[in-house]
């Protein structure tokens, strides 16, 4: 049976645990400093795929740069062998 009330005990005390946390979090998510944090961070989090698209596409183009020399090698040295 002792195995069965620490089972219980971990369960209390990670839930308790959890709570805290979830209380903490609630306070924070009150607080105006908070707000401010959650705000700004949706906010970065709203441009970040135009960044990532950004990032993307210059990449490509770099990509496409590099085979495009490639290519004119490839046909030099075809021409010289």
């Amino acid at each position: 049976m002792t195995g069965g009330m620490d089972k219980n005990r971990q369960l209390t005390y990670g839930l308790g645990g959890l709570g805290v946390l979830l209380g903490g979090l609630g306070v924070f998510l009150v607080t105006e400093k908070g707000r401010e944090i959650v705000g700004s961070l949706s906010r970065h989090l709203e441009r970040a795929p135009e960044s990532i698209e950004q990032i993307a596409t210059a990449t490509q183009a770099e990509l496409d740069r590099i085979q495009q020399t490639l290519n004119q090698i490839a046909e030099r040295l075809e021409a010289m062998g």
